[in-house]
């Protein structure tokens, strides 16, 4: 299973610039437990959701104050998508539930970060467990989405 030191290695080889942040035992589990532990909005906290399609898998990441909308994702990827299984994330990602961060997964998966991100300068993520956040500028989380083949999508509701 991959952790923090793991996605700093990952941050560090390919350039991502961010602070993993070490908080108390499964202080950053949810949206509204890691904005409560850095004290901001629940809206500034980058939750990243695991899509299965067909054969492929995709992170979302998205604004801690809003849902994914399943169809929308489903039109833009031209195919039917479902949220991948706990045991299907562990698997794809290399981190449990909770604890996935937007980028350096154990297999190369798409990244899409949807627009209700793009309102905030930094935002939070899971920083690759369920007691650690990732602080990140959103340019840099869309520089990196776009260095694995991902882009900016509108999927959110």
């Amino acid at each position: 299973m991959l952790g923090p030191d793991e996605l700093a290695k990952y941050m560090r080889e390919n350039g991502i610039e961010g602070e993993i942040i070490r908080l108390g035992p499964s202080s950053a589990k949810t949206s509204s437990s890691a904005a409560k532990a850095v004290g901001c909005d629940v809206a500034q906290i980058a939750k990243s959701i695991v899509l299965k399609g067909g054969e492929s898998y995709y992170v979302v990441v998205l604004s801690g104050d809003r849902k994914i909308d399943i169809g929308r994702a489903s039109a833009f990827l031209n195919e039917e998508t479902r949220l991948a299984r706990a045991g299907e994330i562990l698997e794809q990602t290399g981190y449990p539930v909770g604890g996935v961060p937007p980028f350096g997964h154990a297999n190369p998966l798409k990244i899409l970060v949807d627009k209700s991100l793009l309102r905030f300068e930094e935002v939070y993520s899971s920083g690759g467990s369920e007691d650690t956040l990732l602080r990140i500028k959103v340019r840099e989380l869309v520089r990196a989405a776009e260095a694995c083949g991902g882009c900016v999508v509108d999927f959110s509701v």
